[in-house]
């Protein structure tokens, strides 16, 4: 081996044992366990609930009609402005005029029927007509009675005895019918259907009189037409309304809230609005309305769920958007400036619940308590006395980390 080469030999030695010492010096003993590390970082953390929901007018009204006649006049279309009073439509009311003058006689005859059976004067001429008949019936019982005698006596024939029986019997039937009539014309005088009749018939009269009042189809609010739903010559069917009239100008949008966040809002609470239609643009609301009971949401991906109806009232301008368009939020609930903050694996939940980190220090795990404040979707803010922006933590410890252990860090 020539004087060069052994030098060679020897510099390559060197090297590799100094190679070997920076290393054990930076990853420690081969026994130690290795981990990887984090530092503790100091930045703004907030929490934030993205939700979508339906842009709605906050005026709105339906316009019905419970009338059964043809439309004969419209005078609005889709888009049309219009003031609180505006006639909208007309009805054909001669079918309606043909009704009112069948029902006003209906409750005429309704109403001499009643008068007739309740007439005072009506009881007491059967009540006469009684004494009358019983009069009549009590001489020709006594004329029969006597017959008989005059019959056995053979002072009278047998056809002047069956004479005198048929008048009697006559006589009683007469009577029996006329008591009948009496007590029937009783009965009917204080009988409570026959007033629950005529005032039936008053109030078909009143309803068809009303229905005239409403012969004219008026908007009850200033704002735009956006729906038309009657027709000329047709009558209104169906449970919508037949007209829709918006405030445009007053717009609110309503979202439904996951039950854990509801908490975290309150009525007053500004937040920013977009929509995809205008992705350049945001707009300004407030939390109007954060409704009392919660409501059971079906068909969202984790199946039912518990949600809470909030409506946001549209603040500044509202250019461009329109009812029926989706709009979305952030809304940030929390919110903490400079705050410590890690990573959800640096955390490790104690079987007791509690929450700690290890600070690699010296590669020497110190296991430090922490409190653990805003959570956002990457990093959550660490809350500890004992921890500074850039301490070394631990990342993914478990059940095996052990206070004042050994360890090295990986690079």
């Amino acid at each position: 081996m020539t004087k060069k080469k052994k030098i060679i030999g020897i510099s390559v030695s060197i090297v590799i044992l100094l190679f070997v010492v920076l290393n054990l010096k930076t990853s420690g003993s081969s026994d130690d366990m290795s981990v990887t590390t984090t530092d503790i970082s100091k930045s703004d953390i907030s929490t934030d609930i993205y939700v979508k929901g339906e842009l709605k007018s906050k005026v709105k009204s339906e316009i019905s009609s419970d009338l059964t006649y043809i439309v004969d006049n419209i005078f609005v279309k889709e888009g049309d402005k219009v003031k609180k009073g505006q006639k909208l439509a007309t009805f054909d009311m001669k079918q309606l005029n043909q009704d009112i003058e069948s029902a006003k006689l209906e409750f005429e005859i309704q109403e001499a029927q009643y008068n007739e059976k309740n007439s005072e004067e009506r009881v007491q001429a059967l009540e006469k007509d009684v004494e009358n008949q019983t009069m009549d019936f009590e001489i020709a019982k006594k004329k029969y009675e006597s017959s008989k005698s005059l019959y056995e006596l053979g002072s009278i024939s047998k056809d002047e005895l069956d004479s005198d029986y048929n008048t009697y019997k006559k006589s009683e039937n007469n009577l029996e019918k006329i008591k009948s009539d009496l007590n029937k014309a009783i009965r009917e005088k204080n009988s409570d259907s026959d007033a629950k009749s005529l005032e039936l018939k008053k109030l078909n009269l009143k309803q068809k009189i009303d229905d005239l009042s409403k012969s004219t189809v008026k908007s009850p609010i200033d704002g735009t037409v956006t729906a038309v739903n009657a027709k000329i010559g047709s009558i209104p069917k169906g449970a919508g309304g037949i007209f829709v009239i918006e405030d445009l100008n007053n717009l609110k949008a309503t979202f439904d809230i996951n039950e854990f966040d509801i908490s975290k809002l309150h009525k007053g609470q500004e937040i920013n609005l977009t929509t995809e239609s205008l992705s350049d643009a945001t707009f300004k609301g407030k939390i109007t309305n954060i409704y009392p009971t919660a409501r059971v949401k079906e068909g969202s991906a984790s199946g039912k769920q518990i949600i809470i109806p909030v409506e946001v009232e549209l603040t500044g301008s509202i250019e461009g958007l329109r009812p029926g368009l989706v709009i979305e939020s952030k809304i940030e609930t929390e919110k903490q400036k400079d705050a410590l903050v890690l990573p959800y694996e640096a955390i490790y939940e104690k079987p007791d619940k509690t929450n700690c980190i290890f600070v690699v220090k010296d590669e020497t795990l110190k296991e430090i308590p922490v409190e653990l404040g805003i959570q956002s979707d990457l990093v959550v803010q660490v809350i500890s006395k004992d921890i500074k922006s850039g301490d070394k933590v631990a990342l993914n410890p478990n059940e095996t980390f052990i206070d004042g252990m050994k360890v090295s860090t990986m690079k």
